[in-house]
C-alpha cells in the first residue's frame, strides 16, 4: 500500500505530510500483512503512473486524482463526488463510472487540520457508515479474559461429541470456575464502535423475524459442523442436534422461539460437504466411505427445495491443497448460487482457519496479543495451512467486486440514480416482501473469522486440556473444544446479520 503525497502539497499545505504519515500508520494497523509506505512524489509523471497502475485507488476531493480513476487500467476507485470541484461530473457516462464508488460530499466526514489528532480522526467511523461495521468487525482486535461474563459463554450442557469431552469432564473449582479457554472475549481495537453483540435464542429469533428468514443452513466440513453444533447449544438447548452415538452429519432441527406457539420457530440445518462437490457416488461417514477427497454429501437439493428464505453459510478450503483448485470451486459455487435464483436469501462465505502447530505446547495455552505474534510463530506448510490466507484473500476480493457491482450508484445529491444500473444491482419493485423490494440476485458476503481465530492457539483438542478423553486418537491442532473460539464465529454471524436488519429497515423506510 502506497500513500502518495504530491511534493507541492507537502511543501505548501498545512498538515499534508502529517496526515499522510498518520494515514500510513493507520493502514499498517488495519492491514498487518501489507507493506505500507509514505511517498512524497515530486514527479507528476510518476504520480500519475502510480495511480494508473493501482488495483485500488482512493482519492481525496480534487480533480487531479479523478482522471486516473476513469482510466480502464485502474480496477477499483473511490472518489468524493463534489460537483463544485468537478463540474463535468454529471456528464460522465455509465461505462466510465462502472468501477468507481462515489462518496456523497455532504456525508463525507471532514474536519479542520489545525491542531488535529489524526489518529483519533482516522479511527472514527462516520455515523452513517456504522451499518458497514460488518466489513471491519473481527479483523482488528484482541482477546481479553472476562471472568465477569464467562458464565454467559458456557453451554447449558456439554455437547456429546469428542469436541465436548473437555467440558464434560471439567471439574470447576473456586480458582477456576470455568475452562480457561472459554473465558475470553473478543474486543475491537481499531474501530471500537464495531464491537460484537453476543447471541442468544431470543435475540436470534427476533433477528430472523426482522430479516424475514426461516432457516439457517450451514454446509461445510467438520469445522462447519462444529459451528452448527455451537449455534445449536448457544440457542440454549440441553440436547445434541443429533442422536447421541449416531454419526449423522446431516440434520435439520427446529429452534423453538415461543414455547407456547408451535408455529414460532426457525430451522437450523447442517450438511457435511468437505469440498462442496456433488456426485452420485456412495458416501457414509460412519462406514468411512468417501466420494471425494473426504465426505461430500449432496446439499443443493436440500437448499433449493426449501420454500422459505434462508441464511446460507458455506466454507471449503481445508480440503484443497492448491490455490487454483480453491479458486475454481469458489467460482463454481458462486455461479451455482446465482443459478438457483433465490435472490432473497443471504449467503455468507465463512473464511478458512488454519490450525496452530504448537497447540500442545504448555506456553501456547493463552491467546496471542496480536496478529503479528501469530505470524511470528505459527505459520506452517503442514496441511497447506499457509495457503488459507490466500484462499481467503481470493474470496474477499471476488465478493468485494460483486458488492461493487450490486451497489446502487448515487447521483450528485445523494439520491439513487436509476440511470446507472450495474449488473445485478438495484431492486425489482415488481416483487416485494414486507414492503422491501426483491434484489435481482442473491446477496453473498464474507464472514471473516480468520483474524480472530488465528489469535487463539489455546483450546484446541490437543491442547493437553483433556489428554485421556475418548475419541481423540490423533494429534489435533485444528479443531477446538466446545465451548470455545467457534462460539465467537456465531457471535460474529449474529452481529453481521443484525447490521443487515438496519439496512433493510432503512430501505423500507
Amino acid at each position: 500500500i502506497s500513500v502518495i503525497a504530491d511534493k507541492d502539497c507537502v511543501d505548501h499545505m498545512v498538515g499534508c505530510r502529517e496526515h499522510g504519515q498518520a494515514l500510513t500508520t493507520f493502514l499498517a494497523k488495519h492491514y498487518p500483512r501489507a507493506t505500507v509506505s509514505f511517498i512524497e512524489e515530486a514527479s507528476t509523471f510518476a504520480g500519475y503512473s502510480r495511480m494508473n497502475l493501482a488495483d485500488y485507488l482512493v482519492c481525496p476531493p480534487g480533480i487531479s486524482c479523478f482522471i486516473p480513476a476513469l482510466v480502464s487500467g485502474v480496477a477499483k476507485s473511490t472518489l468524493v463526488a463534489n460537483p463544485n470541484i468537478v463540474p463535468w461530473l454529471s456528464q460522465i457516462g455509465e461505462a466510465e463510472l462502472k468501477n468507481v464508488t462515489l462518496l456523497d460530499m455532504a456525508k463525507t466526514f471532514v474536519a479542520p487540520v489545525d491542531n488535529m489528532d489524526y489518529g483519533s480522526f482516522l479511527n472514527k467511523l462516520p455515523p452513517h457508515e456504522e451499518k458497514d461495521c460488518r466489513f471491519l468487525r473481527g479483523r482488528m482486535g484482541k482477546w481479553k479474559q472476562d471472568m465477569f461474563s464467562a458464565l454467559e459463554f458456557q453451554y447449558p450442557s456439554s455437547i456429546r461429541h469428542y469436541v465436548g469431552e473437555a467440558d464434560l469432564r471439567f471439574i470447576p473449582t473456586a480458582e477456576t470456575p470455568y475452562r480457561v479457554a472459554t473465558t475470553y472475549r473478543w474486543e475491537e481495537d481499531l474501530f471500537s464502535q464495531c464491537g460484537l453483540e453476543t447471541i442468544n435464542r431470543d435475540a436470534m429469533c427476533q433477528l430472523m423475524k426482522d430479516l424475514g428468514m426461516s432457516r439457517i443452513f450451514i454446509v461445510g466440513d467438520s469445522l462447519g459442523m462444529n459451528m452448527a453444533q455451537s449455534l445449536w447449544k448457544l440457542m440454549g438447548h440441553e440436547d445434541n442436534p443429533t442422536e447421541f452415538g449416531v454419526r449423522n452429519p446431516n440434520w435439520d432441527r427446529a429452534v423453538q422461539c415461543d414455547p407456547d406457539d408451535e408455529e414460532d420457530y426457525f430451522v437450523l440445518s447442517f450438511a457435511r460437504s468437505d469440498q462442496l462437490i456433488e456426485n452420485n457416488l456412495p458416501v457414509d461417514v460412519e462406514q468411512g466411505i468417501k466420494n471425494c477427497y473426504a465426505y461430500c454429501y449432496p446439499w443443493s437439493e436440500r437448499y433449493t427445495t426449501y420454500d422459505d428464505d434462508t441464511i446460507f453459510i458455506m466454507n471449503t478450503g481445508p480440503h484443497y491443497q492448491t490455490h487454483h483448485q480453491f479458486q475454481a470451486v469458489f467460482d463454481e459455487f458462486v455461479r451455482k448460487v446465482d443459478s438457483f435464483q433465490r435472490p432473497r436469501d443471504i449467503v455468507l462465505w465463512r473464511t478458512s482457519v488454519p490450525g496452530h502447530p504448537h497447540c500442545d505446547d504448555p506456553n501456547s495455552q493463552k491467546p496471542f496479543d496480536s496478529f503479528q505474534e501469530y505470524v511470528a510463530t505459527e505459520i506452517t506448510e503442514d496441511y497447506s495451512w499457509d495457503k488459507f490466507v490466500g484462499y481467503n484473500d481470493y474470496a474477499n476480493k471476488a465478493l468485494d467486486t460483486r458488492r461493487r457491482q450490486d451497489r446502487v450508484l448515487v447521483n450528485l445529491n445523494g439520491a439513487p440514480a436509476p440511470v446507472l444500473k450495474p449488473p445485478g444491482s438495484l431492486m425489482s419493485v415488481s416483487d416485494e416482501k414486507n414492503g422491501i423490494p426483491t434484489p435481482r440476485r442473491t446477496r453473498i458476503e464474507l464472514l471473516d473469522v480468520y483474524p480472530m481465530t488465528v489469535q487463539r492457539p489455546d483450546g484446541h483438542v490437543s491442547s493437553g486440556e483433556c489428554e485421556d478423553c475418548p475419541g481423540i486418537t490423533d494429534r489435533d491442532c485444528l479443531h477446538y473444544f466446545l465451548p470455545g473460539p467457534p462460539d465467537w464465529w456465531n457471535h460474529l454471524l449474529y452481529s453481521h446479520l443484525l447490521e443487515l436488519t438496519l439496512k433493510e429497515n432503512q430501505m423500507q423506510g
